[in-house]
Order: C-alpha cells, then sequence, then structure tokens
C-alpha cells in the first residue's frame, strides 16, 4: 500500500479579507493624516505661526519723547509729563461690565476749568464715558484699552479699588507751564488716522518730523490669561526721543504783546485782533498774538477755526499801510522824490465806471509826495502807480513778497492770492492797499526790508535746534533773501514814515521819548463782491528808532466799534505797546 502524500490547500477565510480592509483603511488614513500635516505646516505655516506667536506674544509699542519747545530766553512753554493708559483684562476681572463701569466712569473724566462751570455737559459727558467702559468690558478680547490719558491722581484711585485684572502702561503728552501763551505759535498735538502722535498747526505741525520721537516694540511672551511670564526676557530697541525747538520769541515780549492786544480788543470793541514784533535785521520773531486764543492742552474744546494762526493764515486787504510799499518803489525806481508834486490831486479820479476819492474827500492840488503820505492821500498814490506802470509796480511789490508763502516755520503759512491779469482800476486801487490780498506776516516782512537798509530777511521762529542723542546745538541762521530797494531808498522812505507818524492822522498818540516810522492803515473790508461801508479793518506798521531800528511791529484790529479809523484804534495801541518794549528792550531815548 502505498503512501499518500498530503499537500494541504491554503483555504480562504473570512478573517483574511477583513484584515486586508483594516490595513488599507489605517494606511489611507495614515496618507490623509500626512496630506493635512503638509498642508497645514507647508503651505498654510507662516499664517498658522503668525496666529500661533499672537496667541502667546504681545507686543507693546513705545514712543520716543517728543522734543520740548522753549523760548529764546530759556523758559519752557511746551515740555512732556506722564500719563498712563488703562488697561483690562476681562477674562480675570470678576465683576460685571455693568458693575465696573458705574466704578470707572466717574474717576475717568477730564474736568478742564472751562468745562468745570458746565455742569450738564460735564454730566453728558460722564454717562458718555461710562458707557464707552461699558462696551468695551463686554467684549471676549483678552486685552482692551479703556482710557488714555490717566493722571497720576486717576491712576491712584483706581488702584485703590483693588480690582484684578486692570493694568496701566505708562507714557507721555504734552504739559504747557505758561497755560495758553503762544498758542496760535505752538499748535498742537492730536492723533492722526492711525492712532499716532502728530503735531498739528503752528510749530508742532511745521516741525513734526523734528520733534517727533521714534517709535520702539517691546514684545514679550504671554500665558493663557494674557499675563507676562516671568520668566521670558523682554525684548527691548533703544528709544529715540525727539529734538528740543528754542524759538526766537521773548517770554517776557510775548506775554506783553498778549496782554495788550487783548485789552486793546476789549477797549475798541474790535471783534478780533493781532500784533507781530520782528527783529528787521535777522528776520527774528519775537512775539506773535492772536486773539481769541485757545488751550492748546484743551483745543478739542474750542472751535476749530480758532487753531489757525490768522497772522500768516488769514488774508486780508491791508489799506493805506500799502502806500508806503508804493512810494519805495516810486522812489526807487526814480520817477518820484520827496517834494514831487501831485498833478492830479486835486479832484477825485474817475476810472471808468470807478469814482476814487481821499479817506475824508479832500483834495490838495499838487501836494508832494511827503505830505501825501502823511495824510494818506489815495490820488496820490494813484499818480505815483501810474509813473510806475503796471510791470514795475508788480514787480517791486513781489520784490516785497506780497503774494508770496514767508516760509516761516508754521503749518498755516501761505501764499495769498495775487492777479495774473491787471487793469488800470487794479492798479490804481491796489496803490493804495484796496484789492490786492495779503497777510498780516506778509506785510510786517515787507515793511521790515524798509527798516533793514532795502535788505529783505525771512520771518523765523526757530533760534535753534536742539538734538540731545547726538548732544549737537543746530543754529537757525538768518536768511537774507533779496535787496528789494537800494539802502538810500529805504533811509529816504523811512524818513517819509517818521514824517507821517509825526504829521499824519495819529500824531496825537505819538511817543514823546523815541523816533518812530509808521503808517496808520483804514481798509473796508469785502463781501460778496462789495465793501460793507459800516466794517473796517484797522492797522498801523512801524518801526522804532528810525536809525538802526530794533523792531518793526504790525497791530491789526478787525471791525473796531469805538472808532473805524485805525488813527484812533489801532495807533494808539500801538504806541502802547511800543512805550513797553522800549524798557523792556533798553532802548534808549533818542528825541
Amino acid at each position: 500500500m502505498r503512501s499518500a502524500s498530503l499537500h494541504p490547500r491554503a483555504a480562504h477565510t473570512p478573517g483574511s479579507g477583513r484584515s486586508k480592509l483594516i490595513l488599507f483603511t489605517l494606511y489611507f488614513l495614515l496618507f490623509g493624516v500626512i496630506i493635512r500635516l503638509f498642508y497645514w505646516q507647508i503651505i498654510h505655516h507662516t499664517r498658522l505661526q503668525a496666529e500661533a506667536e499672537n496667541q502667546y506674544r504681545r507686543t507693546v509699542l513705545h514712543q520716543g519723547e517728543r522734543g520740548k519747545i522753549f523760548t529764546s530766553d530759556g523758559f519752557p512753554l511746551v515740555t512732556n509729563v506722564p500719563v498712563y493708559r488703562l488697561f483690562a483684562e476681562p477674562q480675570i476681572i470678576k465683576k460685571s461690565p455693568q458693575e465696573l463701569s458705574q466704578l470707572l466712569g466717574p474717576l475717568l473724566l477730564d474736568i478742564s476749568p472751562e468745562l468745570a462751570t458746565q455742569p450738564a455737559v460735564l454730566s453728558q459727558q460722564r454717562e458718555a464715558l461710562t458707557a464707552s467702559v461699558f462696551e468695551k468690558l463686554s467684549t471676549e478680547k483678552k486685552w482692551v484699552a479703556l482710557k488714555q490719558k490717566i493722571s497720576d491722581r486717576q491712576r491712584q484711585a483706581i488702584q485703590d479699588l483693588k480690582i484684578d485684572g486692570l493694568g496701566f502702561e505708562e507714557y507721555h503728552v504734552r504739559e504747557y507751564p505758561e497755560a495758553s501763551t503762544a498758542a496760535h505759535i505752538l499748535g498742537f498735538v492730536g492723533k492722526n488716522a492711525a492712532g499716532e502722535d502728530q503735531g498739528y498747526f503752528g510749530v508742532e505741525g511745521a516741525l513734526d518730523k523734528e520733534l517727533r520721537g521714534q517709535t520702539d516694540k517691546q514684545t514679550f511672551k504671554k500665558d493663557a490669561l494674557g499675563l507676562h511670564l516671568f520668566f521670558d526676557e523682554l525684548e527691548e530697541a533703544p528709544v529715540t526721543d525727539g529734538r528740543d525747538v528754542v524759538l526766537t520769541i521773548r517770554r517776557d515780549i510775548q506775554h506783553t504783546v498778549e496782554d495788550s492786544l487783548k485789552k486793546g480788543i476789549e477797549k475798541y470793541g474790535a471783534s478780533s485782533g493781532e500784533a507781530v514784533v520782528m527783529d528787521p535785521q535777522t528776520g527774528q520773531i519775537l512775539a506773535m498774538a492772536a486773539y481769541p486764543n485757545y488751550s492748546p492742552e484743551y483745543f478739542y474744546q474750542y472751535p476749530g477755526e480758532t487753531h489757525k494762526n490768522p497772522v500768516v493764515a488769514d488774508i486780508y486787504e491791508p489799506g493805506s499801510t500799502f502806500k508806503v510799499l508804493t512810494v519805495a518803489a516810486g522812489i526807487d525806481a526814480g520817477l518820484i522824490t520827496e517834494d514831487t508834486p501831485c498833478t492830479a490831486c486835486d479832484h477825485a479820479r474817475k476810472i471808468n465806471e470807478f469814482t476814487i476819492r481821499t479817506w475824508n474827500d479832500q483834495y490838495h492840488p499838487n501836494i508832494t509826495v511827503r505830505d501825501a503820505l502823511a495824510k494818506s492821500d489815495n490820488t496820490a498814490m494813484i499818480f505815483i502807480a501810474e509813473r510806475l506802470g503796471e510791470k514795475r509796480f508788480v514787480d517791486y511789490i513781489k520784490k516785497f513778497g506780497i503774494g508770496e508763502a514767508t516760509q516761516v516755520q508754521l503749518e498755516e503759512d501761505t501764499s495769498t492770492p495775487f492777479r495774473k491779469e491787471w487793469k488800470f482800476i487794479d492798479l490804481a486801487t491796489s496803490s493804495f492797499g484796496q484789492g490786492i490780498a495779503t497777510t498780516g506776516l506778509q506785510m510786517t516782512k515787507a515793511v521790515s526790508a524798509i527798516a533793514n537798509d532795502g535788505k529783505l530777511m525771512r520771518p523765523t521762529l526757530v533760534k535753534k535746534i536742539i538734538d540731545h542723542q547726538k548732544n549737537v546745538e543746530l543754529p537757525v541762521d538768518p536768511i537774507f533773501e533779496q535787496q528789494v530797494v537800494s539802502p538810500e531808498t529805504a533811509h529816504r522812505v523811512a524818513k517819509l514814515m517818521e514824517y507821517a507818524a509825526t504829521e499824519g492822522e495819529a500824531k496825537w498818540t505819538r511817543s514823546k521819548t523815541h523816533t518812530v516810522a509808521g503808517k496808520t492803515g483804514t481798509a473796508q473790508i469785502p463781501i460778496n463782491g462789495h465793501y460793507d461801508p459800516t466794517k473796517t479793518i484797522a492797522s498801523f506798521i512801524g518801526f522804532s528808532p528810525v536809525e538802526h531800528p530794533k523792531f518793526v511791529m504790525l497791530i491789526k484790529l478787525h471791525e473796531p466799534k469805538t472808532s473805524p479809523w485805525a488813527a484812533e484804534t489801532a495807533a494808539p495801541l500801538w504806541y502802547d505797546i511800543a512805550n513797553k518794549l522800549f524798557l523792556l528792550m533798553n532802548i534808549p531815548a533818542d528825541k
């Protein structure tokens, strides 16, 4: 019997098929995980990393301290004071948003002197602030800023509440040791669209890049509650402070001019007024004031129109003060002398459909240029302009800087409208300061050339810049722009202005101790294409002493009520301030 060999066949069982299915499924899932990991870690690596860092890192921006502003004699006008930003971490706070906002609202209200006298407004602002705090606390954010500019007193009051989840960050804001002094020169610091500090108006706006401190970042790691991890070292970059600015204005002169201007406006019932005092040899502005004024610290509580500096921003028709420039042009061109008689001054001038009269409707046949300036004769100025002709007249007034920005360090400084086409009526009216636009500083700059041997200097408000990082001082040197008229012409016109000051309509208020070269100006105000017969701008511009002048000064009064005439308003105010300047500047009597 043969033995048979057995070859068993691999039997197909249900269990082996299931194993393959499971194995395939595991491979498929593993492949899916790999694809998913590739998707997140490679394709979206940058975005995920940023989100992760955002969760455990926090960056705080620190602004370098803004540069300070000083008077020329070293008194601080603008400094910086530390304040605090109140922030909250809502997930830590145990009190409800409603309860906490009611506690914080009254403590966070900033009460200015003006606001303290308005209880209704005070109550409204307190309610608005409480509602704002409630809204910010009712958030899912881990960190939220509740209020900027918290004072040390407010910070202490909030700390006394002993509420976990509230904190403070220190930063600096502007402080004004001299209150609203020189407000229109300084401007203020507000927030731009990005929420950053930025200077607006005045020197703050014009020199924002000089004054602004650089920003540094401080980054730290935080836990799930948003708290700083104690073992993490802060990453800091050095803070660069802004540069300090030393102005040309003198504190004592600025105070005197501001106080006198305010009293003069009240005395003569004017709606507003301006004053500029400048050194004609250097162009340095010793004082500049305008009223109504505002407080740079609380600028947001004042109408926007009060923020601009009207000395450079508001255009006006200068009236008879402009006659000084017309006479200077005529003498410099060799077309007239002080004794030239006016052969067309015995009657009102008829030009097309217009009749031009003198201010008092009195006429003087063959009046000399000397007496014409003293009597402020309009027809004599037309006589001079006719001799000059359009081209020469326009060339001279452009050389004096009329129509051009003065380039002083004020953000509002701008050019003024200047006609391109001149008709004879335009030449005639412009000769005596009507129908031509200028600013207070343009006129001061122009007349300063007469006081400075015909040399036109650029007005400046900055004496020097101080860079503490480099430990250097950068002086601002005087800038000579051009020789407008010859020194001889300037001296002759100065003498004519002296004669006008002593023999003209304002002679009753002249100085008894010091020589003054000056000229009044009473200009009508143009409204809707015609002149308002009831409203004027009264001004007086002059310098003293006549030989080697120490200052040139312009006074402007808008719509004085006691009298429309400059001889009875602007001129006496000019001499009142000048008498104080003689003492402050140690100018000896020369009469």
